[in-house]
């Protein structure tokens, strides 16, 4: 297997393809405050999203089936579920699962892609020497938290915007 700077090809198209994602999903969020496949900006988060999470069930660098590629597959079940609830009222609360889906694929991008850089980086002596240092519990922790707000600040905004 050809490796770039460590890195596989099917990890470097996860890891260019993840960024990506990841940087696109926070402006969505910023400009639009929920993530919709009926923006472009939105259709193409989903897509590279989708890409991320099927190339991490790819890598086995840290050795068997792992924490990431949990991730990897509930990634793509919340991109179906939010996908789904776009287009089909459940009880009148799809727009709010819509939200949460997508949202939480950020957070589930972001738990491994902050493992990665707290354990590769400095690369003389990286932050942290597993996902169970201290520093990633804490950095988990508070993704978590900021997380829990976004979804509390999404849900008051479909609400208001649909009482508009």
């Amino acid at each position: 297997m050809t490796l770039i700077f460590g890195i596989s090809v099917i990890g470097w198209i996860h890891t260019i393809t993840g960024s990506i994602a990841i940087v696109l999903g926070l402006h969505i969020l910023w400009q639009y405050k929920i993530i919709s496949s009926k923006l472009t900006s939105g259709k193409i988060y989903i897509i590279l999203t989708a890409l991320s999470a099927a190339t991490s069930l790819l890598i086995f660098n840290k050795g068997g089936f792992n924490l990431a590629h949990l991730l990897g597959i509930i990634s793509i079940v919340a991109l179906l579920v939010g996908y789904i609830c776009e287009r089909k009222d459940f009880f009148g609360i799809s727009n709010y699962v819509q939200a949460v889906s997508y949202s939480s694929t950020l957070l589930f991008s972001l738990i491994p892609g902050m493992s990665e850089i707290f354990t590769r980086l400095p690369a003389e002596n990286p932050l942290a020497d597993s996902v169970f240092d201290p520093i990633l519990q804490k950095t988990f922790l508070f993704l978590t938290f900021l997380f829990f707000c976004l979804i509390t600040y999404q849900s008051y905004w479909i609400r208001f915007k649909s009482k508009s």
